[in-house]
């Protein structure tokens, strides 16, 4: 029997596949291949204008999103210098710096004062604080936008089906809030799927 329930081959071009394997064998983390290639389907159905992502990492998903929307342009931030840094090389090697505003800083902040409205939202940041973010996300997502969230039932930890340490507590519990917040809000059609570490896919109505 065939199983087709996780998707393997991934849709990008050789070089990007390349450069994602290598961070992987350096123990850098990547969005697991079920995920993106989830990602870059809502990214080619939506075709958005406007890419909000929060979690720029070293910039795999942005590339893979911008490559996927040749007219989109992309908004990404990243509080750790590190990985902001080897992102703005990525974005430059490969000729997508002018499609790219990258920040470098707390998603949090910028998401509290900016005005800007985007059709397509990508969340990937800082677990905990998804449930924060949500209201400023949900203000600056334009009607029919897509807000796409990763790592949402965090290994199975969310939907109770593996047990966890209380050191993982808060963020179980936070996620849970956001989960639950997105769910029971009418303004946003929403599923959720155990697709990679699990996925929130949410349009505004």
């Amino acid at each position: 029997m065939e199983k087709y329930s996780q998707i393997n081959k991934l849709r990008i071009s050789k070089e990007l596949e390349q450069l994602r394997l290598k961070y992987i064998s350096q123990g850098i983390p990547s969005l697991k291949t079920p995920s993106l290639n989830e990602l870059i389907l809502h990214v080619s159905i939506k075709s958005p204008d406007k890419i909000l992502e929060i979690g720029t990492a070293t910039g795999i998903s942005g590339i893979a999103m911008l490559s996927t929307c040749e007219k989109a342009k992309l908004t990404t931030i990243e509080t750790d210098e590190t990985s902001y840094n080897e992102a703005l090389k990525n974005f430059e090697l490969f000729g997508l710096s002018d499609r790219v505003t990258c920040r470098h800083g707390d998603a949090g902040d910028f998401l509290n004062f900016t005005d800007a409205r985007f059709d397509f939202i990508f969340l990937d940041g800082a677990k905990s604080r998804y449930v924060d973010y949500l209201p400023d996300l949900k203000r600056l997502l334009l009607k029919g936008g897509v807000l796409f969230a990763d790592n949402v039932l965090f290994r199975g930890y969310v939907d109770g089906g593996v047990k966890y340490t209380r050191g993982d507590n808060a963020i179980v519990n936070n996620l849970r809030r956001f989960l639950n917040a997105v769910i029971s809000d009418d303004d946003f059609f929403c599923s959720v799927y155990e697709i990679g570490d699990g996925i929130l896919i949410a349009q505004k109505r």
